[in-house]
């Protein structure tokens, strides 16, 4: 069973306690601090058994660390059931930079989903939510218009930002992620190849974010429900995922779901090399094309993005991560994810204004949240000076 997974084995050594403290006296005695095989430390509950039964144990684990007040997470976010990695023991002290990681044998098993230090530890978040309900005043968002963000340092593993997290929303393109997640599973385990015709439809599928090259994959993972399987048994920690249907002819996809929470998993999973090819979907999450955190915003223009936006008329989003280069000329990684939807617009009855200008409006919104959030992590959490002269300084006051 994984609790936590930081960079830091202090941090990992004080959330062990607090799970032995709040798991009693009997599982206290095989609650471990390890390593894993890129140094990352983890406190985690030697057992035996298998998926199964560790599923019933993790959701009683994570209800009592919840009650006990160790963590505010739900379910896999608390405590999760991994195949046994033999992990090395964390050392009483910490390791000099010459030590190496004991590599491991990779696991033909589940994936293991990361671990969220779920402290929010920014006014950041304050300051999004005035600047949206200043906007519903102003009239610029409806009050219809449901927002949801998540900002996470994924060079710090922490979160920061943390609105609305939960919500199921309509996926519309953001449903594309999963779709080549499940796509690159099948090819890992031999069941499909990465064949010159499906690269070309991935390219087409996330930089063009073409519906029939998305229909292409579908069927090819064996419709929706298929492609739902694969997610299901193989990354169940996507829960509040859920793939239902073709895009449809004119592209209005209302059905197919997610959340920001997902979203922010599979980013941060991605960005960590846990998921199937990775690097090569960061490929093509990397390949040029329009955005709504870094275009047309005065974020430095040496950041790199990986993403994917989704937009239908009742739904604007932007998910993936910005790479800066933070003030000691080091590559520093976060994770931004902006949802704003309005189920009244699945209704032509409900649409009185333009699609475009509908969209431009909370493209800019994402736009301006997103300024905020590079400035605060440049700053706060990696001491620079973000001289911005396209805005004085005065982002989401304006």
């Amino acid at each position: 069973m994984s609790y936590f997974w930081g960079s830091k084995q202090q941090y990992a050594n004080t959330y062990a306690s607090k799970v032995k403290r709040a798991l009693g006296s009997n599982i206290a005695k095989q609650i471990k601090v390890v390593r894993n095989a890129k140094g990352q430390y983890g406190v985690i509950y030697d057992r035996d058994g298998n998926y199964e039964t560790a599923h019933r144990v993790a959701m009683n684990h994570a209800k009592l660390l919840r009650q006990a007040g160790v963590t505010k997470a739900k379910g896999y976010d608390a405590a999760y059931p991994i195949p046994d990695q033999r992990y090395p023991s964390g050392p009483s002290k910490q390791p000099s930079s010459k030590q190496k990681p004991t590599p491991q044998r990779p696991s033909q098993q589940r994936p293991t989903p990361l671990q969220f230090d779920i402290t929010v530890d920014s006014n950041l978040e304050a300051d999004i939510d005035l600047y949206i309900k200043g906007l519903r005043f102003r009239g610029v968002l409806g009050s219809t218009d449901r927002t949801s963000f998540v900002v996470y340092d994924v060079t710090k593993q922490k979160k920061v930002v943390s609105i609305n997290e939960d919500q199921t929303m309509m996926a519309a393109s953001l449903i594309k992620n999963f779709i080549m997640l499940a796509y690159f599973h099948e090819v890992k385990h031999k069941r499909l190849e990465h064949t010159a015709k499906n690269r070309q439809q991935l390219r087409q599928m996330i930089q063009r974010s073409a519906n029939t090259s998305t229909n292409h994959f579908i069927r090819l993972l064996g419709g929706p429900r298929g492609v739902q399987r694969i997610l299901k048994w193989n990354y169940p920690y996507f829960n509040q995922t859920r793939i239902v249907e073709y895009i449809p002819a004119g592209g209005r996809t209302y059905r197919n779901m997610t959340s920001a929470r997902d979203l922010n998993k599979f980013y941060n999973q991605l960005w960590l090399g846990n998921l199937p090819y990775s690097n090569k979907m960061k490929y093509y999450l990397g390949l040029p094309n329009g955005d709504r955190m870094h275009d047309k915003t005065c974020i430095p223009s040496n950041v790199r993005v990986y993403h994917k936006t989704g937009t239908v008329y009742g739904l604007v989003a932007d998910s993936g991560i910005l790479a800066i280069i933070g003030p000691q000329g080091k590559q520093r990684a976060y994770i931004f994810t902006g949802i704003i939807e309005d189920q009244t617009k699945t209704s032509n009855r409900n649409r009185s204004e333009a699609f475009w200008s509908w969209v431009r409006r909370r493209s800019d919104t994402l736009r301006r949240v997103s300024e905020a959030v590079y400035e605060y992590i440049y700053e706060v959490h990696y001491g620079g000076s973000f001289d911005c002269r396209a805005h004085a300084g005065q982002h989401l006051k304006r």
